[in-house]
């Protein structure tokens, strides 16, 4: 049986709807005079609600691993059998043949450097660099010239081209001088410089 007013179920024998409270209409008696019978209309009762239920959950239960202990067994012991060692002979070992190391030495084809020949392009860059003063520039001309002649004439040595160079700048910058010079003393102004 249903309550009429909230719907939910009431058992057999209650008086009062245990959700809302409300008084349950008890059946009447039933009398034995038969009364025609009326078509009873069933009235709609609301459809039960479902009740949510937790579910519920179980802790699983933890099993100990069992452990077995090895099986242990006694070591068998063989008796040793000895026998008589077998004489091989030996080989007969000899001094290992040594050979006398072979020297290479490698053969220098480069030539001497030639010290003059770099002297004599360098004073040669100098003479040529300053030659417009005629007081500094005649003695790196003039060593520079001397240098890079003894470069040229050095036999067997490198540096020739160096040698050339020099001779090449000194020259030029000897002439240089002597034209100042020449200029210098032929305008009269030799009291200026």
């Amino acid at each position: 049986m249903y309550c009429e007013s909230c719907g939910s179920l009431i058992n057999n024998g209650e008086a009062f709807c245990s959700n809302c409270g409300t008084p349950v209409p008890q059946p009447a008696p039933s009398t034995p005079a038969p009364a025609p019978q009326a078509v009873v209309q069933p009235i709609a009762q609301p459809a039960p609600q479902p009740q949510y239920q937790q579910p519920v959950y179980q802790q699983p239960q933890y099993q100990q691993p069992q452990y077995q202990q090895p099986v242990y067994q006694q070591p068998m012991y063989q008796p040793r059998t000895y026998q008589q060692p077998v004489r091989t002979v030996q080989p007969i070992y000899q001094q290992p043949v040594y050979q006398q190391p072979i020297v290479i030495t490698p053969i220098d084809n480069r030539k001497r450097v030639n010290g003059a020949a770099t002297a004599g392009l360098v004073l040669g860059i100098i003479a040529l660099c300053f030659s417009w003063l005629p007081m500094f520039n005649t003695i790196p001309s003039a060593l520079g010239l001397i240098f890079s002649i003894v470069g040229v004439a050095r036999k067997g040595a490198g540096g020739k081209g160096r040698a050339i160079a020099g001779l090449i700048m000194s020259s030029i910058g000897l002439l240089i001088t002597a034209y100042v010079i020449f200029y210098v003393v032929t305008s009269g102004e030799l009291d200026s410089i």
